[in-house]
């Protein structure tokens, strides 16, 4: 007799994954600061197997978009130790006052895309 496989879920019947930015947020909060590896890793490891993109996406999709929106900021940058030639680590924090749980940290894209393309500045039509 062969054991039966679940099915395997997607779409709203997925489990709940926590949001990218959040994490990100709550990451900083206890750390102090971090670089976007570092952050990364965490996310590959608190995730437990389920799909994380590559750490290039998470840089381009999250880091860059937050610095934007003035979420974090650079702390400082370090070279890579044992690795005089790589490009040096940048170390976020998050910004004074930006702690605080708000529409910018649970969808950041969509604020960024709302705020850069002036959607949030048209009048609904009367």
């Amino acid at each position: 007799m062969t054991e039966e496989k679940a099915p395997r879920l997607r779409g709203w019947a997925s489990p709940f994954v926590y949001p990218t930015a959040l994490f990100i947020r709550d990451y900083l909060l206890e750390h102090g600061e971090g670089y976007a590896q570092e952050m990364w890793r965490q996310l590959k490891k608190a995730r437990e197997g389920r799909h994380v993109c590559t750490c290039d996406s998470f840089k381009r999709n999250y880091i860059y978009t937050l610095k934007k929106l003035g979420l974090i900021k650079e702390a400082r940058r370090e070279p890579v130790p044992g690795q005089p030639n790589w490009h040096e680590r940048r170390y976020y924090r998050i910004m004074p006052g930006k702690e605080d749980l708000s529409d910018e940290w649970t969808n950041p894209q969509k604020v960024w895309k709302m705020k850069r393309y002036g959607y949030y500045k048209r009048k609904p039509p009367s």
